[in-house]
């Protein structure tokens, strides 16, 4: 008896917390070493973690005040919870080194080795003041919200928001 094909893996990922992009990729990369395809799809806060260093500040006064205003880049991602001024990041991050467990930038890297498909929202792009170019390389590129739908039409949704 053949083992049948793993189910597609569809993720949604709205909020900027830096342990919210984390999980996405933990998710994103369990279902890619299992052989399923893999999308990710970026939207509003999410977009900060495909943002390049930088980035942002295009479009009309209010898009650029919210580029002004946005956290910076994944690297630049808070904690949800105790973020503690920057502290609760900095622990975090030094537990994961210790447990040489890999940051989103890496895991992106990784993702895209293992085929994992990554998407940014044209509408949230152009609300938030950014274009394709504020992007990382990792991105596959911009669509809207009937490609996500059409990616989730057979597949396990998860969502981080």
């Amino acid at each position: 008896m053949s083992a049948a094909a793993p189910k597609p893996l569809c993720v949604l990922v709205l909020g900027g917390e830096m342990e919210k992009g984390l999980a996405a990729m933990n998710l994103a990369l369990a279902a890619a070493a299992a052989g399923a395809p893999v999308t990710l799809f970026f939207s509003f806060w999410g977009l900060n973690f495909l943002k390049r260093p930088g980035a942002g500040g295009r479009g009309g006064p209010l898009s650029r005040a919210l580029g002004w205003m946005n956290r910076d880049s994944a690297a630049g991602q808070r904690l949800g919870r105790f973020h503690l001024a920057g502290f609760g990041r900095w622990a975090l991050r030094r537990l994961m080194r210790r447990k040489r467990m890999p940051g989103f930038e890496e895991s992106l890297a990784l993702a895209k080795t293992m085929g994992v498909r990554v998407l940014a929202c044209s509408t949230s792009l152009e609300v938030m003041g950014l274009a394709r170019e504020d992007l990382v390389t990792e991105v596959d590129g911009v669509a809207g919200a009937a490609a996500f739908l059409e990616a989730a039409a057979d597949a396990t949704v998860a969502t981080f928001s």
